[in-house]
């Protein structure tokens, strides 16, 4: 499944949290450029299962970052 990112809120938790890009990527299990596509909007969806690990490195509801992309292009 996947799921289309806010990127702005994206951004948002991570500072909230004093977070670099970088830490977020280890954290999360993920390369770095993939979270700094997601945040700077050339990457719209990702997989559920990379969602999830962003929204656990950042202590947060993957729902606060990500929605269901029902039925859109990928």
């Amino acid at each position: 499944m996947l799921l289309r990112v806010n990127a702005a809120e994206l951004q948002r938790q991570r500072e909230k949290r004093n977070m670099t890009p970088y830490r977020l990527a280890v954290e999360a299990g993920l390369p770095v450029n993939a979270i700094y596509r997601l945040e700077d909007g050339s990457t719209k969806m990702t997989s559920h299962l990379r969602a999830r690990e962003i929204a656990k490195a950042l202590h947060c509801k993957t729902e606060e970052i990500f929605t269901e992309a029902k039925g859109e292009a990928v």
